[in-house]
């Protein structure tokens, strides 16, 4: 039974209660429609869920050997210390807490930007296209020829860092996982542009992405600063009554910009990026004058009912592991459909900055089951979503 928290008041120590991976119970509730309809979606979730254990546990016979051989095992304990060590020491070198903001951008558009040619080198059937919505610019990734849905996915880099072109192999390794077209937009960064700015263009973005594609399925992600701006957009969206994506995909979001979540203090000495001057230094960037408190800058402290579900992954050695813990409580506590992987031993990101790790190829394969399950539920109850 996953233990509530008071988001107002955190408990101290929340963080060492969950030292073991544990995943909240998903319970797709999220479909309108009668209790019998509901019943069918449940039954027919649960038949694909174990389904796909099924599936899962008859392909781990060669993992299995590979676990009970010292020599492979030792490898892969130290593949994995060699390259959390190597992340920690090149984070924390280039993205120092107090270090210049532009520069730290241009560093991080050398380290992560990668061109479309080069792109298309490699995999010469990828298609790029360029979008544009009032001021904000939106490049479109498609690395399968006929994408089944769509996915807005809002880029991370603590409000001031990041674009569509350091974000582009990401988004290809997105657009081929889920077998989706990718939109991600260039939202305007702090701390030229201050909150509302990137919320604001956010919504931009969903309107475009929405009728553009009015018949698609489609989804929200994002990663960082992304995941905690994609949780605003759809507090925002049901604020508005507007129309709501069929899920969303947090990874490692950023929720609280008030920085009072347990495990900033809990896990200082784990985690091997980030320590408290960075988020409060680096908030201070995005919400400028505004109370760092607000829902509206931090979604932790917002109402989560009557959103759609919710998937987050967060490093369990990481300062923002109750960033997302407090969001999953919370929106659990609505009745809001949502489910945590916690990757132990991970650090902040790691889906996304070391996708070779034996926990980055679970946490990708958990996405694609994640959209495949809410897709496969709508088209078999049509009208219900």
């Amino acid at each position: 039974m996953c233990q509530r928290e008071h988001v107002n008041d955190p408990q101290p120590g929340v963080y060492e209660r969950v030292r073991k991976v544990r995943i909240a119970e998903w319970r797709p509730e999220w479909l309108q429609g009668s209790k019998r309809s509901r019943g069918a979606i449940q039954r027919f979730l649960t038949e694909r869920r174990a389904g796909d254990s099924a599936v899962s546990n008859r392909g781990q016979g060669p993992r299995k050997d590979s676990r009970q051989c010292p020599v492979r095992q030792t490898m892969d304990a130290l593949t994995r210390w060699l390259s959390l060590r190597a992340y920690g020491l090149v984070t924390s070198t280039l993205f120092g807490a107090t270090s210049v903001p532009s520069k730290m951008r241009a560093r991080f558009e050398r380290l992560g930007s990668v061109s479309r040619e080069k792109i298309r080198r490699k995999f010469p059937k990828i298609v790029f296209d360029d979008h544009t919505t009032g001021h904000v610019l939106i490049e479109s990734v498609r690395a399968v020829e006929s994408p089944a849905r769509i996915i807005l996915y809002l880029h991370g880099g603590a409000f001031f860092m990041g674009s569509p072109a350091s974000y582009r192999n990401r988004a290809m390794r997105l657009s081929f996982r889920c077998g989706a077209e990718v939109f991600v937009p260039n939202y305007r960064l702090a701390p030229e542009h201050p909150y509302p700015a990137a919320l604001d263009d956010a919504l931009d973005a969903w309107t475009f992405v929405r009728d553009a594609r009015p018949d698609s399925q489609i989804f929200v992600a994002g990663d960082s600063a992304g995941g905690g701006l994609g949780l605003s957009l759809l507090v925002r969206l049901r604020d508005l009554g507007r129309t709501m994506p069929n899920g969303a995909i947090l990874l490692s979001p950023w929720t609280d910009l008030s920085v009072s979540g347990a495990s900033v203090d809990g896990n200082r000495r784990r985690d091997l990026w980030f320590t408290r001057r960075h988020l409060e230094t680096w908030a201070g960037y995005y919400a400028a004058a505004a109370d760092r408190r607000s829902p509206c800058v931090s979604p932790v402290f917002a109402d989560l009912s009557a959103l759609p579900p919710l998937l987050l992954f967060v490093g369990e050695n990481e300062l923002l592991l109750d960033d997302a813990l407090r969001v999953r409580d919370r929106a659990m506590g609505t009745g809001t459909d949502v489910r945590v992987h916690i990757g132990r031993g991970m650090q902040h990101d790691w889906p996304l900055t070391l996708p070779w790790l034996d926990e980055s190829r679970l946490a990708w394969k958990a996405m694609g089951r994640f959209i495949e399950e809410i897709a496969q539920a709508i088209d078999r109850f049509p009208g219900r979503a």
